[in-house]
């Protein structure tokens, strides 16, 4: 049964940053109290003015957000959708143009990071397809519409595990491919007034996530303590940090910036990993470098 908790919501503002926009977001549904990052930026999207389509696999997950993004004041519709079923998409962009009148934003934020201790042929194509293939059968049917009202902002949420080692090999591959997909794309569509670029969030505190600190500790291990003191502020990050640097993507204020790739992660990949280790120490009761 559907958890029917209410999301919490920090403070947000709202300044019209998105007014008079339709975004779509694709697995924007949201479970409990804790948002994950498709919720966060169908919430603040909504909340910038933005007409907002949430696209999700489970209809009771794309409710929950919904009801949060009503409640704020925002507007939004459901759409139902498998985002690897390329008639999926483009229905849910058609209905989008049909509901709102364009589709002048597009997030691709579905994903799934599955455990991948014990890999098969199976789980690569089901990791590639939901999070690789799905966001370009999503560009796929969106495009044609934001080349049609000339032009429009393409989101992919990638990963740092796009950028370094460490995950799930499927999932690094994806990520990765999402980066050099955006590329492509930014290229191909650029003269069309498309832009295209990609979010890469570190280890925030989302739903998704929480249970994952990496491998190689003895000792009982403060997960969400040690993600937050790998990065340079020690402090820890959520789906609003990586919403409103979507948020800059999407709206006009980045409208000379196309290709780029930001990494939303307290500046983890940007430093020596050894110089971290006393921050790092503080999260394990005990810790061994032999790995």
């Amino acid at each position: 049964m559907q958890d029917a908790s209410e999301l919490i919501l920090p403070e947000l503002s709202r300044n019209g940053r998105l007014q008079g926009r339709t975004a779509i977001v694709t697995g924007a549904g949201s479970h409990g109290e804790l948002a994950g990052t498709g919720a966060a930026m169908a919430i603040l999207f909504a909340l910038e003015g933005a007409q907002v389509l949430v696209v999700d696999v489970d209809r009771g997950r794309a409710e929950h957000t919904l009801r949060a993004v009503r409640a704020v004041g925002g507007t939004a519709e459901v759409a139902i959708a498998d985002i690897t079923v390329p008639d999926m998409c483009r229905s849910a962009a058609d209905f989008a143009v049909e509901r709102f009148g364009s589709v002048d934003v597009l997030v691709n934020n579905a994903a799934i990071a599955p455990d991948e201790s014990t890999t098969s042929d199976e789980l690569w194509q089901r990791v590639v397809d939901i999070n690789l293939r799905g966001a370009q059968l999503m560009c796929d049917a969106a495009i044609p519409h934001m080349r049609q009202a000339g032009g429009g902002s393409i989101v992919m949420i990638g990963s740092i595990a796009g950028l370094r080692g460490g995950a799930g090999v499927a999932y690094s591959a994806a990520k990765a491919g999402m980066i050099g997909m955006a590329k492509s794309m930014a290229f191909t569509h650029g003269r069309a007034g498309i832009r295209i670029n990609v979010v890469a969030p570190g280890h925030v505190a989302i739903p998704m996530g929480l249970g994952y600190s990496g491998a190689g500790w003895d000792g009982e291990v403060n997960a969400r303590e040690m993600r937050a003191q790998a990065g340079l502020s020690g402090t820890e990050g959520t789906a609003w940090d990586v919403a409103y640097t979507a948020l800059f993507f999407a709206s006009p204020e980045s409208r000379y910036v196309t290709a780029a790739t930001v990494a939303v992660d307290a500046g983890t990949t940007e430093v020596m990993p050894i110089v971290m280790l006393p921050y790092l120490a503080g999260s394990v009761g005990s810790y061994s470098t032999s790995g």
